[in-house]
């Protein structure tokens, strides 16, 4: 399970109260736990997916546990189900020691018309298995 760091933003007019300065809304965490999950699969993946141009997302589920704010953060990336056509990540979001949010996309590689699904070959199961396998190994 890759884990990465990051530093949440938001985008608060300048003039903006400490109380919504500092608050990252939904959306950010969205974007940060999509960029990990990129960031993951180019890792695990190599040549063999390009996670921008063959992977559509068909599931987002989000749960926040707690508000985030702007400051760094951890993000891990595990796979919890590899499927014919989809993988299913669950992507955790955690400051200060605790996990403040829970986001689990569920992506279908695409075929060569982006209009249908294509089956992972057995060398992408094999490397997409790392990411529910893989130790915890902090990266920036």
């Amino acid at each position: 399970m890759p884990r990465y760091t990051t530093t949440l933003h938001n985008r608060a007019a300048p003039d903006a109260p400490a109380s919504i300065s500092r608050h990252v809304p939904f959306h950010v965490a969205h974007e940060a736990a999509a960029a990990a999950w990129v960031r993951a699969l180019r890792e695990a993946c190599g040549e063999l997916l390009d996670p921008v141009t063959q992977i559509a997302v068909v599931n987002v589920v989000s749960n926040f546990g707690r508000e985030l704010f702007t400051e760094e953060a951890y993000v891990d990336v595990t796979a919890t189900r590899i499927g014919t056509t989809s993988l299913t990540l669950q992507i955790g979001i955690e400051q200060d020691g605790t996990q403040a949010a829970e986001v689990t996309a569920t992506l279908v590689q695409l075929d060569s018309s982006r209009r249908g699904s294509a089956p992972w070959s057995p060398a992408q199961v094999a490397a997409l298995e790392t990411l529910s396998t893989a130790s915890v190994t902090p990266s920036r």
